[in-house]
């Protein structure tokens, strides 16, 4: 190994992160663990487990960052555009979804079972949430009703090339 390390740079940090470990965040029915923040990757991307209990998700909203999800456990539908129609995917454990920039998406867990997904974003789209985790702590969300918090969150999204539709609880859920 000593002449491997004599004639091939290396670089230190290569490190697991266990199950239970990450920075947490929940915010209006998102729970979020960061598995791999971007500045502990030169700022190439940006990992997160997120969970989702029987009947939370993620509004509609497009953003710049592309994104792919991986069902790790559960089942979520996926909203998408397809043929200028409304059109819904479901998604069980294995399953991958890609979202290029600026599709226009949301999910939701419309099972009776937890869902939990890996998430791969980019570092803009980690900006975003690091600015929503910032606004939390000087007014929690969670002390807000759904709609006065979704439109402090779009406002915020807005400031990071992201946009949701105006909030309604009932406009993307699918049946």
């Amino acid at each position: 190994m000593s002449l491997v390390l004599q004639n091939i740079p290396t670089t230190e940090g290569v490190r697991k992160i266990s199950p239970e470990e990450g920075e947490t965040f929940d915010i209006a029915g998102a729970h979020i663990t960061w598995k791999v923040k971007a500045e502990e990757n030169a700022y190439a991307f940006a990992v997160c487990e997120q969970t989702l209990q029987p009947g939370e998700g993620v509004p509609l909203h497009s953003h710049i960052a592309p994104e792919v999800f991986y069902i790790l456990a559960g089942s979520a539908e996926f909203f998408r555009v397809l043929e200028g129609k409304e059109n819904w995917i479901h998604c069980e454990a294995g399953s991958t979804m890609i979202l290029p920039p600026n599709a226009l998406h949301a999910f939701y867990n419309k099972s009776s079972e937890p869902c939990r997904v890996l998430g791969i974003s980019t570092p803009s789209h980690q900006a975003f949430f690091d600015a929503v985790a910032s606004a939390d702590l000087h007014q929690p969300f969670s002390t807000l009703a759904p709609p006065e918090a979704m439109e402090r969150v779009a406002k915020i999204a807005a400031e990071h090339a992201m946009y949701f539709a105006p909030y309604d609880v009932n406009a993307t859920a699918p049946k």
